[in-house]
């Protein structure tokens, strides 16, 4: 398996905080960590590219070639 790309750190990194964030969600009573997940979600999809509205409805879709991510969709 060749290294990780940036963007798969990234892509990996962003499945796990909204993993995260749905579980505590799903437990509802973690308000104070839900606000900081929310930041961390929101700041790392814009840094990937993605658009407000796809942050807002969580709607994170990318394009995987074998072990990779090759690019996000941002539409």
């Amino acid at each position: 398996m060749s290294k990780p790309t940036t963007l798969d750190v990234q892509w990996q990194r962003l499945m796990a905080l909204c993993a995260s964030e749905a579980k505590f969600k799903a437990e509802g009573d973690h308000p104070r960590l839900l606000k900081l997940l929310k930041g961390d979600i929101d700041e790392l999809a814009r840094e990937m590219g993605f658009s407000e509205r796809l942050i807002v409805t969580r709607d994170f879709r990318a394009e995987r070639q074998g072990d990779h991510i090759m690019r996000i969709v941002t539409e």
